[in-house]
């Protein structure tokens, strides 16, 4: 009898140790979830689990997607200044211009 009460026991902690250790299961209660992340923490030495980052994805012209959208900004910022009507001007900017245009006259 002691051997098959002894079976029985072990078949119960192999299970719950199973468990423990499958990562597709959800937790039962507060106790299983404590022995899962303690298991997972002995398996890895207490250091827990990291993945590295990922380098972003580049276009062939070998850009990222921030890359082209600063080039973007950049280029439709210079345009807009540029050849934005004086009507249309902050007036610091129509200050700054007419002095340009004064001290060049």
């Amino acid at each position: 009898m002691q051997t098959a009460a002894a079976n029985i026991f072990d078949k119960i902690v192999a299970n719950e140790y199973a468990n423990d250790t499958r990562l597709g299961l959800p937790s039962a209660d507060n106790g299983h979830h404590s022995r899962r992340l303690n298991a997972m923490a002995i398996m890895r030495g207490w250091n827990g689990f990291r993945t590295p980052a990922k380098e972003p994805k580049k276009d062939a012209q070998g850009m990222t997607r921030g890359d082209r959208r600063r080039a973007a900004r950049a280029a439709a910022n210079a345009r807009v200044s540029e050849e934005r009507s004086y009507l249309y001007m902050h007036s610091a900017a129509r200050r700054l211009l007419l002095t340009q245009q004064v001290l060049a006259a």
